[in-house]
């Protein structure tokens, strides 16, 4: 898991980094730069969103012991 973040991270910042000097802009090199950082970072928000989903699962042992006590 480690991997696919720091993958997503390298990626997110490559774009960014690729960004256009604001004196060599135009048009084009603009569009494409920001196509990049928008998937990059959609990329990157999707990647968290799923991992924040994940932690906020109760795991299946701490399920098991709610229902043990339960039936105390």
């Amino acid at each position: 898991m480690r991997k696919k973040a720091s993958d997503i991270i390298v990626q997110l910042v490559s774009a960014l980094q690729g960004a256009p000097y604001p004196s060599n802009i135009n048009n084009e090199l603009y569009s494409i730069w920001y196509e990049h950082a928008q998937i990059a970072a959609q990329e990157a928000l999707h990647y968290v969103e799923r991992k924040r989903r994940k932690e906020n699962r109760p795991r299946q042992d701490d399920r098991l012991d709610e229902l043990i006590d339960r039936s105390r």
